[in-house]
Formats: C-alpha cells, structure tokens, sequence
C-alpha cells in the first residue's frame, strides 16, 4: 500500500505542477497539453482510492467534511480577502462577497478569482456522490467492474454532446451536468484501474511508444481539441475520451520510476500529499510574490493587472517563480494546516472521555477501583 500511495503522492505532484503551469502560460509539458490530462488525472486518482467496501453513508461523510468543509473553509477565506485587496489596490478580482456568491454560485462556477481552481472540491463532491450512487446500485446486480461502463460511457458521450458547439461555456445546471457526466467518466477509470487494469497494463518502453502513437493520432484527426471541465468546453469528438488518458499514462510511467527512489517525508511526498492546500492557494500567493515584484521594480500598485490566472505581472519573465514560488510555500501551508488540523482534533476528541471520566457515578468509580485491585 505504501509503494500505491508514493506512486499516486508523485503523480499528484506532477499534476499539480501541471496546474499552477498553465495558470502561468508555461506549457512545460509540450504536446501533452495540460488542460487535457491535468484536471482528469485528479478524478483519476480519486476514483483510484474509492473503496467500494466504505458504506454509501461513509463517503457522503467525507464528500461532506473534507471537500466541501475545505470548499467553503477557503470560499469564504477569499471572499474576505476579495474585499480586502479591492480597498487596498482598487481591484475587483471576480465579484464582491454576498449571499448567493458565498453560497448557490460557488455550485455552478467559483466568483472569487483567488478560489478559481478551487472549483474542483465542489465539483469532486458532486461528482463522487453520484458515482457512488451508481456503483452501489450496481454492485447490488454483480460484482463485475466493467459492468457500469454501460452507464459512465454513454454519460461521458452525452457530456461531449450537451456541450456548445466551437467549445463555448456553459452555465447554470447545465454546466453541472456536463462537468458531472464527464468527470464521473474518469473517476470511473481510475476505480476500473485500481481493481481490475492495474495488474493487466504493461508500464515499458513499447506500450509507451503504443501510446505516444495514439495521442499524435488523437492530435492530428480531431481538428477540435478544445478542454476544460471546469467551463464545461468539451470538444465535439472522441477527443475528451482518449487524449487524458494517454498523458495520464505518462505520468503514471513517471510515477513507477520515481517511487523506489522517492521517501516518505520528501519534499515531492509532501506536493503529493498537500495537493488540496496547494489547488486552493497559490493563485493569491502567486498574487503575493506579485506584489513583491512590483515593489523591487519600483512600480505603483495602480499598475497592477485587471486580472489574476494568466495575466500577471510579466508572466513570461516570472514563470518559475510563479509556478515554483507558490508551489514550495503553498506545501508548507498545507503541511502546516494538516498539523493544526490533527492537533485540533486530537484535543476535542479527548473531551468526552475526559467528560466521562469526570461525571462518573461514584458507585461506578468504586466498583472500577474495586475490579482493578482484584
């Protein structure tokens, strides 16, 4: 289980560094596009540690406690800091708190710019509850996995359809829908991975050069190549179905070969494991080591761009300390916060025993003291 875990905390990693890359225009994974395989490889995984053994009641508690409770932790952290740098620099980054943007709007698209990416914990909680509607009404008919791929295909392909012609947004429920439908598709692979393809897949140098000739093939019939879950632009083709799949297979290649070497504790252990800390705040820490750019460049704040993802300041001068900057500080805050958090909740979980301890009956109290001298 260990070496699953290293294996899945490096292909996180590496997915990670995928976003904060494209948020920074720095396409450092060449053809293999980031906004085609970054954001499905995610679902991937966390289909991958769906265990299916969990009551249905278990995951709706952890869809409600982890990802929506760090959802709406950080929504309503960076709804404060929304107003906050509007007083300060005079801009509005996104919309400006109020009850339905604190609230029904961060369902169909987050308001605030520096929660953008944080779409995805809403998203995966949505998602991974209909999932495991899915898979627990299946798993009452057979225990076959390859069984509700007659539900998740036909679903991923009517995602592909309901979304606008030319690759235009969505919105409202339909938005949902389609970001539901699709996502669902890749969450399923990653369970059909882990319980029945793992072992059958060959991760060597031919299947490797098998899937590098599918993506070309991908790249070079599908004019449309357009991606984004997060907008619901999904390209008209078989192109959503194929091409995440080719680089998430390049990333798990990676990931195998890296693993041995990788130690629990590393710095590339820690990204894999503060991925949810690091998706929720490095587009206002990358606003923070703007700031400082600007004050050693020596210019006004008034300068400042009219937006955050992929407009600030220099990008292509600033790019790794960018996207590198904010990902060394965005890990400590996690690893920071996930320390808190334990303690936290060590100590709270030990008031009701220690509750107990004090209002016990005495006549129970005598009888213990009894029992335990016998």
């Amino acid at each position: 289980m260990k070496s699953f875990n290293m294996e899945m905390n490096i292909a996180k990693a590496i997915g990670i560094i995928a976003i904060i890359a494209c948020h920074t225009k720095w396409n450092i994974f060449g053809d293999f596009v980031v906004s085609v395989w970054h954001v499905p490889l995610f679902f991937f995984i966390s289909g991958y540690f769906f265990n299916i053994n969990k009551t249905f009641i278990s995951h709706i508690k952890t869809c409600l406690k982890k990802y929506l409770g760090w959802f709406y932790t950080y929504h309503f952290f960076y709804g404060g800091i929304t107003v906050l740098v509007y007083l300060w620099f005079d801009r509005l980054y996104g919309k400006m708190p109020g009850l339905k943007t604190l609230t029904i709007s961060a369902i169909d698209s987050t308001p605030f710019e520096f929660n953008v990416p944080n779409w995805f914990l809403m998203q995966l909680a949505i998602s991974l509850t209909v999932f495991a509607l899915i898979i627990y009404a299946f798993k009452k008919v057979t225990k076959n996995c390859f069984a509700p791929a007659v539900i998740f295909v036909p679903l991923a392909i009517t995602a592909i359809v309901l979304a606008k012609s030319g690759c235009q947004p969505s919105h409202g429920l339909i938005k949902v829908i389609i970001k539901t439908f699709i996502s669902m598709y890749y969450i399923y692979a990653g369970w059909l991975y882990r319980n029945e393809l793992e072992k059958r897949i060959p991760y060597n140098i031919s299947t490797l050069s098998l899937v590098f000739i599918i993506h070309l093939i991908v790249l070079l019939f599908c004019k449309e190549k357009g991606f984004s879950i997060n907008s619901a632009k999904l390209s008209h083709n078989i192109y959503p179905l194929i091409a995440p799949f080719t680089g998430i297979y390049l990333v798990l290649f990676i990931s195998k070969l890296l693993a041995p070497i990788v130690r629990i504790g590393s710095f590339v252990d820690k990204i894999g494991r503060n991925t949810l800390h690091i998706m929720a705040n490095h587009v206002f820490i990358i606003f923070l080591i703007e700031l400082l750019i600007f004050t050693i460049d020596g210019k006004s704040f008034t300068d400042l761009p009219h937006r955050l993802i992929n407009g600030f300041y220099k990008m292509s001068k600033y790019k790794f300390l960018y996207t590198f900057g904010s990902l060394i500080i965005c890990t400590y805050m996690g690893e920071l916060l996930s320390h808190v958090t334990a303690k936290f909740k060590n100590k709270f979980s030990s008031v009701p025993q220690q509750l107990s301890n004090h209002f016990l009956h005495p006549v129970h109290k005598l009888y213990k003291k009894e029992a335990h001298k016998t």
